[in-house]
């Protein structure tokens, strides 16, 4: 599926309030004094850590265009300026609007992703990621990280006829899962909605040739500042 197509079942998961045994959230949030609003993901269990789209990116016009449709025109303004200045959909629309759009994933252009990768080691590669063009930023810091067999993984999606009951499922293997202390690299970059999964794939694959990257899946909370 392209990234587009599959916003309903990225949302279901990145939505999901799980019980992860590790919380993931910026530097600066827990270093400031400022006091932030903050949101909470869960982030799309992969073969090699995890993924989590942290923003995604709407074609503007169009999106007006539909808006005016369902809204009155006084209001439309407000929540572009909101759009541009970085709050997410979610936030930026009431509700009872968002209810309206039975196919949101169409207006979607661009994403922000992150790529959260456990390493062994890999204090000297930050560098080398961040040559790959798509890499917009790349942090690394030691931790203590809660590791399981992807194939283990694998067995709970086969089991699972629902997003939530994959989750639960989830929850309950990480809730005995190995801990680590390793190295967690968190790689973002933009990507157009018109990609496919497969061509995500294939990106990372590239980037885990370069590194000492641990073949485990990993989930947490990531917990980030709104807007």
């Amino acid at each position: 599926m392209r990234v587009a197509e599959a916003y309903e079942y990225i949302d279901a998961i990145q939505s999901f309030k799980g019980d992860w045994p590790l919380y993931v959230t910026p530097k600066e949030l827990l270093e400031s004094e400022k006091e932030y609003d903050v949101e909470s993901l869960t982030p799309i269990p992969a073969t090699h850590g995890a993924l989590e789209f942290l923003e995604f990116y709407v074609d503007e016009e169009e999106l007006a265009e539909v808006l005016r449709g369902l809204i009155e025109e006084d209001y439309i303004s407000p929540i572009m300026k909101a759009l541009e200045a970085g709050v997410p959909l979610h936030r930026a629309l009431p509700p009872s609007i968002l209810e309206e759009f039975e196919d949101f994933g169409k207006f979607i252009k661009n994403y922000l992703i992150e790529i959260a990768l456990p390493l062994r080691g890999g204090e000297d590669v930050a560098s080398m990621v961040e040559s790959f063009e798509w890499v917009e930023e790349v942090e690394l810091f030691e931790t203590e990280v809660f590791l399981v067999d992807p194939d283990l993984v694998e067995k709970e999606l086969e089991k699972s006829y629902y997003v939530g009951e994959y989750l639960r499922r989830l929850e309950k293997l990480f809730s005995s899962a190995m801990e680590t202390r390793l190295h967690l690299m968190l790689v973002r970059g933009f990507g157009e909605a018109s990609l496919t999964f497969k061509d995500i794939e294939k990106a990372v694959e590239k980037l885990l040739k370069e590194l000492p990257v641990v073949r485990c899946t990993t989930m947490f909370t990531r917990i980030l500042p709104l807007a």
